[in-house]
């Protein structure tokens, strides 16, 4: 397949998407400030909606300003946020996030930072432990209104499975979707990406019998799923989905 019928592919598969899944003004940008956004990213990662949401709440509740987060030990945030689950990991995460944007702006307001390059702040956050590139990405997206589409586990899934791409992790599936992506589109395609594999493409049971589309479809697996036409668990959790809210 060419770059151009990749293309193709692509929009004709995002357009019955979003008609499922039509945009809302929930996903669109600058809900929420980027160091806020970003925070609640990485309390997001491997845990339900419910418990990041829970999370974030008690973060903002026992500390207000940001740079008074920046000031603690991570032991300090640790039990604060112990129901997001990795609490350890991700209060390090944290205290090293802040800690980082402070050197680079010298306050957490961060005046400039729509005028840094996509690649540029990309590289900036991922070199960040704890934050990764589906973090950093998702974070631009939208809270800075940059026309990126970040990859989480779902669309890194879902794509594969529909033959946009042949990857083998979610940031290299992330770099192949870039050129193929139409423009002003990404942050669209990302949201109906993320709805779409936590309801019907799911990693187990997927409801292929119900799919929009099975016939663009390159899954080897998915006569049996449709014969089968098993419901499956419900989705419980999933990285970071900004229309949840936080």
């Amino acid at each position: 397949m060419t770059t151009t019928q990749q293309k193709r592919n692509l929009r004709t598969i995002a357009n019955r998407l979003t008609k499922l899944y039509p945009p809302t003004g929930n996903n669109a940008a600058g809900t929420l400030p980027f160091v806020d956004t970003l925070i609640a990213i990485i309390l997001s990662q491997n845990t339900s909606d419910v418990n990041s949401h829970r999370a974030y709440q008690a973060l903002r509740e026992t500390w207000p300003r940001w740079e008074e987060v920046a000031e603690l030990e991570p032991e300090e945030i640790e039990p604060v946020i112990a129901v997001s689950g990795l609490a350890a990991q991700k209060s390090r995460a944290i205290s090293a996030t802040l800690k980082r944007l402070l050197e680079e702006w010298d306050d957490l307001e961060l005046e400039g930072i729509e005028e840094v390059e996509d690649a540029s702040l990309i590289a900036l956050l991922t070199s960040i432990k704890g934050v990764g590139l589906k973090s950093a990405t998702c974070a631009m997206m939208f809270a800075l209104d940059r026309d990126l589409c970040a990859v989480d586990t779902h669309l890194h899934r879902v794509l594969n499975r529909l033959g946009v791409v042949e990857t083998k992790t979610p940031d290299k599936t992330f770099e192949a979707l870039r050129p193929l992506l139409p423009k002003g589109r990404a942050r669209e395609i990302h949201v109906a990406l993320i709805h779409f594999g936590r309801n019907i493409c799911k990693a187990r049971s997927p409801h292929c019998f119900e799919c929009p589309l099975y016939d663009r479809c390159n899954w080897p697996e998915k006569e049996e799923h449709a014969r089968e036409a098993r419901i499956g668990p419900k989705p419980v959790s999933g990285d970071f989905l900004i229309t949840d809210g936080i």
